[in-house]
Protein backbone atom coordinates (compact mmCIF):
# COMPACT_ATOMS: atom_id res chain seq x y z
CA UNK A 1 0.00 0.00 0.00
CA UNK A 2 1.45 3.36 -1.04
CA UNK A 3 1.05 6.24 1.36
CA UNK A 4 0.21 9.61 -0.05
CA UNK A 5 2.92 12.20 0.51
CA UNK A 6 2.21 14.73 3.24
CA UNK A 7 0.56 17.91 2.10
CA UNK A 8 3.03 20.78 1.78
CA UNK A 9 2.86 23.45 4.46
CA UNK A 10 0.79 26.41 3.36
CA UNK A 11 2.85 29.55 2.88
CA UNK A 12 1.98 32.31 5.29
CA UNK A 13 0.02 35.10 3.66
CA UNK A 14 1.43 38.44 4.79
CA UNK A 15 -0.68 40.54 2.43
CA UNK A 16 -2.55 42.07 5.37
CA UNK A 17 0.75 43.18 6.90
CA UNK A 18 1.91 45.01 3.80
CA UNK A 19 -1.56 46.47 3.30
CA UNK A 20 -1.51 47.93 6.81
CA UNK A 21 1.99 49.30 6.28
CA UNK A 22 0.84 51.00 3.08
CA UNK A 23 -2.23 52.36 4.83
CA UNK A 24 -0.03 53.76 7.58
CA UNK A 25 2.22 55.55 5.09
CA UNK A 26 -0.77 57.07 3.32
CA UNK A 27 -2.66 58.04 6.46
CA UNK A 28 0.30 59.56 8.28
CA UNK A 29 1.49 61.25 5.09
CA UNK A 30 -1.90 62.94 4.84
CA UNK A 31 -1.63 63.84 8.51
CA UNK A 32 1.72 65.50 7.86
CA UNK A 33 0.25 67.66 5.10
CA UNK A 34 -2.73 68.60 7.26
CA UNK A 35 -0.52 69.49 10.24
CA UNK A 36 1.81 71.59 8.13
CA UNK A 37 -0.77 73.42 6.03
CA UNK A 38 -3.16 74.10 8.88
CA UNK A 39 -0.33 75.39 11.06
CA UNK A 40 0.70 77.99 8.49
CA UNK A 41 -2.89 79.14 8.17
CA UNK A 42 -3.98 77.70 4.81
CA UNK A 43 -6.23 74.97 6.17
CA UNK A 44 -9.43 74.35 4.21
CA UNK A 45 -11.00 71.59 6.32
CA UNK A 46 -13.41 73.88 8.12
CA UNK A 47 -12.44 72.92 11.67
CA UNK A 48 -12.27 69.19 10.93
CA UNK A 49 -8.47 69.10 10.62
CA UNK A 50 -8.20 67.20 13.92
CA UNK A 51 -9.65 64.11 12.17
CA UNK A 52 -6.45 63.75 10.14
CA UNK A 53 -4.03 65.46 12.52
CA UNK A 54 -1.01 63.34 13.37
CA UNK A 55 -1.44 63.12 17.14
CA UNK A 56 -4.90 64.47 17.89
CA UNK A 57 -6.85 62.43 20.44
CA UNK A 58 -9.67 60.78 18.47
CA UNK A 59 -7.98 61.48 15.12
CA UNK A 60 -7.53 58.75 12.54
CA UNK A 61 -3.72 58.42 12.84
CA UNK A 62 -3.88 57.88 16.60
CA UNK A 63 -6.84 55.51 16.26
CA UNK A 64 -4.88 53.53 13.66
CA UNK A 65 -2.02 52.91 16.08
CA UNK A 66 -4.47 52.22 18.90
CA UNK A 67 -6.23 49.60 16.78
CA UNK A 68 -2.90 47.82 16.23
CA UNK A 69 -2.46 47.57 20.00
CA UNK A 70 -6.02 46.29 20.36
CA UNK A 71 -5.29 43.55 17.84
CA UNK A 72 -2.00 42.75 19.60
CA UNK A 73 -3.74 42.42 22.96
CA UNK A 74 -6.36 40.15 21.39
CA UNK A 75 -3.66 37.93 19.85
CA UNK A 76 -1.80 37.64 23.15
CA UNK A 77 -5.06 36.92 24.96
CA UNK A 78 -5.92 34.14 22.52
CA UNK A 79 -2.54 32.53 23.10
CA UNK A 80 -2.99 32.86 26.87
CA UNK A 81 -6.40 31.19 26.76
CA UNK A 82 -4.99 28.24 24.83
CA UNK A 83 -1.90 27.90 27.02
CA UNK A 84 -1.38 26.18 30.35
CA UNK A 85 0.53 26.73 33.55
CA UNK A 86 3.37 29.25 33.52
CA UNK A 87 2.96 29.76 29.78
CA UNK A 88 -0.55 31.07 30.38
CA UNK A 89 0.76 33.37 33.11
CA UNK A 90 3.44 34.75 30.78
CA UNK A 91 1.03 35.38 27.93
CA UNK A 92 -1.43 36.97 30.35
CA UNK A 93 1.29 39.46 31.28
CA UNK A 94 1.83 40.26 27.59
CA UNK A 95 -1.92 40.73 27.21
CA UNK A 96 -1.94 43.23 30.08
CA UNK A 97 0.92 45.11 28.47
CA UNK A 98 -1.10 45.29 25.26
CA UNK A 99 -4.13 46.62 27.13
CA UNK A 100 -1.92 49.22 28.81
CA UNK A 101 -0.58 50.35 25.42
CA UNK A 102 -4.15 50.67 24.12
CA UNK A 103 -5.10 52.92 27.02
CA UNK A 104 -1.91 54.99 26.85
CA UNK A 105 -2.27 55.66 23.12
CA UNK A 106 -6.01 56.22 23.21
CA UNK A 107 -5.87 58.98 25.81
CA UNK A 108 -2.35 60.23 24.96
CA UNK A 109 -1.00 59.36 28.39
CA UNK A 110 2.48 60.69 27.64
CA UNK A 111 1.06 64.14 26.82
CA UNK A 112 -0.88 64.12 30.09
CA UNK A 113 2.27 63.27 32.03
CA UNK A 114 4.23 65.95 30.23
CA UNK A 115 1.54 68.47 31.14
CA UNK A 116 1.85 67.54 34.80
CA UNK A 117 5.59 67.29 35.25
CA UNK A 118 7.39 67.93 31.97
CA UNK A 119 8.90 65.64 29.36
CA UNK A 120 11.57 64.39 31.79
CA UNK A 121 9.01 62.53 33.88
CA UNK A 122 7.59 60.79 30.82
CA UNK A 123 11.03 59.72 29.63
CA UNK A 124 12.06 58.53 33.10
CA UNK A 125 8.87 56.55 33.69
CA UNK A 126 8.91 54.95 30.25
CA UNK A 127 12.60 54.12 30.48
CA UNK A 128 12.17 52.57 33.93
CA UNK A 129 9.27 50.40 32.77
CA UNK A 130 11.26 49.26 29.73
CA UNK A 131 14.61 48.71 31.43
CA UNK A 132 13.09 46.78 34.34
CA UNK A 133 9.94 45.20 32.94
CA UNK A 134 11.15 43.88 29.58
CA UNK A 135 14.24 42.07 30.93
CA UNK A 136 12.09 40.43 33.62
CA UNK A 137 9.61 39.35 30.94
CA UNK A 138 12.47 38.02 28.84
CA UNK A 139 14.04 36.06 31.70
CA UNK A 140 10.71 34.51 32.66
CA UNK A 141 10.07 33.57 29.05
CA UNK A 142 13.43 31.82 28.86
CA UNK A 143 13.15 30.09 32.25
CA UNK A 144 9.60 28.93 31.54
CA UNK A 145 10.56 27.99 27.97
CA UNK A 146 7.78 30.00 26.37
CA UNK A 147 7.90 29.55 22.57
CA UNK A 148 8.38 32.86 20.81
CA UNK A 149 9.13 34.80 24.00
CA UNK A 150 12.38 36.27 22.68
CA UNK A 151 10.72 37.64 19.54
CA UNK A 152 7.84 39.15 21.53
CA UNK A 153 10.15 40.85 24.03
CA UNK A 154 12.34 42.15 21.19
CA UNK A 155 9.29 43.59 19.41
CA UNK A 156 8.17 45.30 22.62
CA UNK A 157 11.68 46.70 23.11
CA UNK A 158 11.76 48.06 19.55
CA UNK A 159 8.43 49.81 20.12
CA UNK A 160 9.59 51.26 23.46
CA UNK A 161 12.79 52.53 21.86
CA UNK A 162 10.85 54.17 19.03
CA UNK A 163 8.22 55.71 21.32
CA UNK A 164 10.74 57.15 23.79
CA UNK A 165 13.54 58.02 21.38
CA UNK A 166 11.38 59.72 18.77
CA UNK A 167 9.58 61.68 21.49
CA UNK A 168 12.95 63.05 22.57
CA UNK A 169 13.75 63.88 18.94
CA UNK A 170 10.51 65.82 18.54
CA UNK A 171 11.26 67.74 21.73
CA UNK A 172 14.73 68.60 20.43
CA UNK A 173 13.29 69.89 17.17
CA UNK A 174 10.78 72.01 19.12
CA UNK A 175 13.68 73.70 20.90
CA UNK A 176 16.04 73.99 17.92
CA UNK A 177 13.62 74.99 15.14
CA UNK A 178 9.94 75.33 16.11
CA UNK A 179 8.78 76.48 12.67
CA UNK A 180 5.73 74.69 11.20
CA UNK A 181 7.53 72.51 8.64
CA UNK A 182 10.26 71.07 10.93
CA UNK A 183 7.73 70.48 13.71
CA UNK A 184 5.29 68.77 11.35
CA UNK A 185 8.11 66.61 9.96
CA UNK A 186 9.31 65.63 13.45
CA UNK A 187 5.79 64.74 14.58
CA UNK A 188 5.29 62.74 11.37
CA UNK A 189 8.46 60.72 12.00
CA UNK A 190 7.50 60.14 15.64
CA UNK A 191 3.92 59.02 15.02
CA UNK A 192 4.72 56.95 11.92
CA UNK A 193 7.61 55.31 13.76
CA UNK A 194 5.29 54.34 16.60
CA UNK A 195 2.70 52.98 14.17
CA UNK A 196 5.18 50.86 12.22
CA UNK A 197 6.80 49.39 15.33
CA UNK A 198 3.31 48.67 16.70
CA UNK A 199 2.63 46.86 13.43
CA UNK A 200 5.82 44.83 13.91
CA UNK A 201 4.58 43.84 17.38
CA UNK A 202 1.24 42.75 15.93
CA UNK A 203 3.00 40.71 13.23
CA UNK A 204 5.10 38.89 15.84
CA UNK A 205 2.13 38.17 18.11
CA UNK A 206 -0.14 37.02 15.28
CA UNK A 207 2.38 34.33 14.43
CA UNK A 208 2.07 32.85 17.92
CA UNK A 209 -1.70 32.36 17.75
CA UNK A 210 -2.26 28.61 17.29
CA UNK A 211 -4.80 27.19 14.83
CA UNK A 212 -8.29 26.55 16.12
CA UNK A 213 -8.70 23.51 18.38
CA UNK A 214 -4.97 23.43 19.06
CA UNK A 215 -3.68 24.18 22.54
CA UNK A 216 -0.27 25.62 23.31
CA UNK A 217 1.75 23.65 25.83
Amino acid sequence: MTLAPPAPARARDDTWLWALAGLALGLFGLGFVVRWRCTVGSCSLGGAEWVFDLDAVGGLPRLFTTSLFVASAVCAGRVAVRSRGTHRLWWSAVTLIGVGLVFAKLVSAHSVLEGWDGAGATLALGSLASVVGLPVLGVLGRVWRVPGARAVVLALAVYALAALGLDVLTGAVAVADPRPLPMAAATFVEELGEALTALVLLAVLSRRVPPRRQRVQ
